[in-house]
């Protein structure tokens, strides 16, 4: 299972979310986390959707500042933990292994 992690600097401009599903087919990962996002909440949920993460929590960005998304694939099982304009926790359970780990991104100071 991979895990990629990226502060994005902002996801308004279409280049940068073809940028964004370039590096994603790259490197293939099941659980994504993307900082300083800067749209709204309802913004990220359609582009994590097209990049192919169909579940998953989004953040809207303050302003122009800000914004989280965690998204995971659906062969992925994961239960939300608690969230905030700095924070995603969630549980993860492996099932290639067997194993439940936890996960946090944050952005900012906690």
């Amino acid at each position: 299972m991979k895990l990629l992690s990226w502060n994005v600097r902002g996801l308004g401009k279409p280049r940068t979310v073809g940028r964004l599903k370039q590096k994603l087919r790259e490197e293939g990962p099941s659980i994504i986390f993307f900082m300083e996002t800067k749209v709204k909440d309802s913004k990220m949920a359609g582009i994590r959707r097209k990049c192919g993460f169909s579940n998953g929590i989004d953040v809207s960005a303050i302003g122009r500042s800000g914004g989280l998304s965690m998204g995971w694939k659906s062969s992925c099982i994961v239960s939300l933990r608690s969230y905030s304009k700095n924070h995603i926790d969630v549980l993860i359970n492996d099932d290639s292994d067997g194993l439940q780990w936890r996960c946090t991104g944050f952005y900012g100071a906690p």
